[in-house]
């Protein structure tokens, strides 16, 4: 399975709180027990304890542990638990409208440090040995588009599409539908996106990204 980021953790943490997984004593586990848990590096887990906290819905008291904020609902963590469900063909739906809107954007907002990691990731995914590196730099440059778009609620959105991803229908067909051959096609197609942002191209940005999208679509679902 892809790596997990910190951002990961936390809709997965949320989804779990909003289940009641640890409501009997409110008590989280330990970042080690949870970084065996979810596969992940402890200070993975730990960025995501940072970001509940923030968000108030931790509470880590030093000697003791991560508890539960009771007084705070997270809403997100009920919409990412009622999303977990989603079909792969739902997914693709929403990415075809959300991610070429991105793209368009993100060649008008982004920074040049934000380029040059769209860069290094498009770079990182053409010398993926195999599908699973290969799933892990195609995700960081799709994410990285949606940061680049510099619109906080989309990147959000996003956020739970990635946690979507990581489920294992997703993956499965992912891992079904991949050849090498197609992996490069896709690089070629995430070449042509990456030309556009570096040309400040929002329209051909667009065009990019759908089109890859569509080729995702017809390798994934026949369609």
């Amino acid at each position: 399975m892809a790596r997990r980021s910190s951002d990961d953790i936390a809709a997965l943490l949320r989804k779990d709180i909003s289940a009641g997984t640890w409501a009997e004593t409110g008590r989280l586990p330990t970042e080690r027990d949870l970084a065996v848990d979810y596969d992940v590096a402890r200070n993975t887990v730990r960025r995501a304890f940072d970001r509940l906290e923030e968000e108030g819905i931790l509470t880590r008291h030093v000697g003791r542990g991560t508890y539960i904020n009771t007084a705070r609902r997270d809403p997100l963590a009920d919409i990412t638990a009622r999303m977990l469900g989603a079909s792969p063909a739902d997914m693709m739906e929403i990415r075809m409208l959300l991610e070429p809107a991105a793209a368009a954007f993100a060649a008008t907002n982004a920074s040049a440090s934000q380029l040059s990691a769209i860069e290094k990731a498009h770079e990182k995914a053409n010398a993926a040995g195999d599908m699973p590196e290969f799933e892990h730099w195609d995700t960081e440059l799709h994410q990285l588009v949606f940061e680049c778009s510099r619109n906080d609620l989309l990147r959000e959105i996003h956020n739970i599409l990635r946690v979507l991803r990581n489920q294992p229908p997703w993956f499965e067909m992912k891992k079904r539908s991949f050849s090498d051959e197609r992996r490069q096609h896709y690089c070629e197609e995430h070449d042509r996106l990456v030309v556009a942002l570096r040309s400040r191209l929002p329209e051909e940005a667009e065009r990019a990204m759908r089109a890859h999208l569509v080729t995702v679509q017809k390798n994934m679902l026949g369609r």
